[in-house]
């Protein structure tokens, strides 16, 4: 919030100056501007009723001479001769005297005046308009300001591509706000610990993002978002672009995407088209419509350019090329449409770099891989095709002895395995379970590469499908001390559960 300051300043009364005269206080770096005063307004001085220094006078002689008249000599020597003054010694008769001519014209003036006024006066009492006289410093004119009504922007470029303001207009309509809700529980005892330990459970909002309407199959709407903005939730509405309000049902996320899929039973609604990412450009201009902020602020427009295509962004678990964005992407961003200059959504808006250093860094999940990630989730409830090694796990960094662990790990030559996996269970169906593989054995690399971060083995997968097999470095405590061997896995289909 904006500090002003105190408008309000202490007034200072004049000070008398070294001649006695009172002025205000000069101020330092400061202009004034002096003007005329009348002489019958008040005023500080005498010396403040002119801007023109009048010198004093020791008497009425010097000042008469020194008055800026016109023949001011002459008119003293009237005014002597006319009390007997001479001339070289010989009287000077006086000056005949002249009639009073100023009289004569101030009274002819006053009737002239005089006259006017009564004719203006019968003037107005035969008029009915009435006579309003302009305000004092006013100024009459003829011309006034006219309101012009502003040019249609116009939808199309003459490419054939769309402005702004034809993308807005067209896709608007498929964007919509997403409210999510989670259930909680209340217990009306400290931990459950007593009566009514089962609790009272409710459903509060816990978030709002943005979506795109996909799809309309089977008497349903299908709305693409992001998994983060969904995967907490319990319950769902979508809100139109209209304030329309449907409640939603869950069809399936994947984090390594970060796509999410609900439906609401409406139809006939207007559903985006998805065009191919593949194509597009880097400096290319873009349109992304989203709830920055949350509802309140439901399809916002926001403006940019592609900055760079297939950045490697790990938001959500992995390295994913997504295409960065310099619109303005804001938190309720997340599962909005990034629009091409043709109304076609290109990706899906996803994440930001959050930092003091950083401006304008938005990234957005390729719609070809939105699309087929999508697709998949409606089709079977899971991504199909995607490999996994079957197992669940523990990251060795939540173990109080990590430390000694990383560094006996390091002496071996795997050097800031930080994201090694400490195995927890196996499934039946995984190529491990076949394997010398047990509980607490530690996945330090794969394919030769040394776990420093989860994110490897997650990247890997991504690059593998069923059926592929991969080369895992395990390591394993026994007698107080580590021993590293090596495996081959079969990777099997990761079908979501």
């Amino acid at each position: 919030m904006s500090e002003f300051e105190n408008e309000n300043e202490y007034y200072t009364p004049p000070q008398p100056t070294e001649s006695g005269n009172t002025e205000p206080p000069a101020e330092e770096n400061t202009t004034y501007h002096f003007s005329y005063k009348r002489p019958e307004e008040p005023a500080y001085s005498a010396s403040q009723q002119s801007n023109y220094y009048t010198p004093p006078f020791s008497n009425e002689t010097e000042k008469a001479y020194s008055d800026p008249q016109p023949n001011a000599y002459s008119a003293q020597y009237q005014q002597e001769t006319a009390h007997g003054a001479s001339v070289n010694g010989e009287p000077v008769d006086p000056a005949p005297k002249k009639k009073n001519k100023t009289v004569t014209v101030l009274v002819s003036a006053f009737v002239a005046c005089l006259i006017f006024a009564v004719v203006g006066l019968f003037a107005s009492m035969g008029s009915n308009d009435p006579v309003i006289p302009p305000e004092e410093g006013s100024t009459n004119t003829t011309q006034q300001v006219q309101i012009q009504q502003p040019n249609t922007p116009s939808s199309t470029n003459s490419d054939g591509s769309l402005s702004v303001k034809g993308v807005t207009d067209k896709c608007i309509n498929s964007c919509v706000g997403i409210t999510v809700y989670t259930q909680q529980t209340s217990y009306s005892n400290f931990f459950g610990y007593g009566s009514g330990s089962q609790g009272n459970s409710e459903e509060v909002k816990s978030g709002e993002g943005s979506g795109v309407l996909m799809l309309e199959a089977n008497g349903r709407t299908y709305v693409m978002t992001c998994a983060h903005v969904i995967s907490d939730g319990t319950s769902f509405v979508v809100t139109l672009n209209d304030k329309t309000e449907y409640k939603a049902t869950l069809v399936g996320y994947d984090a390594q995407t970060d796509i999410g899929v609900l439906a609401i039973n409406a139809t006939g609604l207007q559903i985006a088209e998805f065009g191919d990412s593949d194509k597009a450009a880097q400096g290319e201009q873009v349109v992304a419509i989203g709830c920055p902020g949350g509802l309140r602020f439901l399809n916002s427009t926001a403006v940019g350019f592609i900055s760079a295509l297939g950045r490697p962004v790990s938001p959500i678990g992995y390295n994913m090329e997504c295409i960065q964005v310099d619109a303005a992407i804001n938190p309720g961003n997340s599962g909005g449409a990034l629009f091409n200059m043709y109304g076609q959504v290109i990706g899906i808006t996803s994440s930001k770099i959050a930092a003091t250093d950083y401006e304008g860094m938005g990234f957005a999940v390729p719609s070809n891989t939105a699309v087929n990630t999508a697709n998949s989730l409606i089709r079977v409830g899971y991504v199909e095709g995607r490999a996994m090694i079957g197992i669940t796990y523990k990251a060795i960094t939540t173990y109080s002895n990590s430390d000694a662990i990383i560094n006996a790990l390091a002496q071996l030559g795997y050097e800031n395995a930080y994201g090694t996996m400490v195995i927890n269970t196996i499934r039946e169906e995984s190529d491990l379970s076949t394997k010398d593989v047990k509980a607490y054995d530690m996945i330090v690399a794969i394919n030769g590469k040394t776990l420093t971060s989860t994110d490897i083995v997650t990247s890997a997968l991504s690059n593998s499908k069923p059926g592929d097999t991969v080369k895992l470095t395990m390591a394993r405590i026994q007698n107080n001390q580590i021993d590293t061997f090596e495996i081959e896995c079969k990777l099997i289909e990761n079908k979501g559960n």
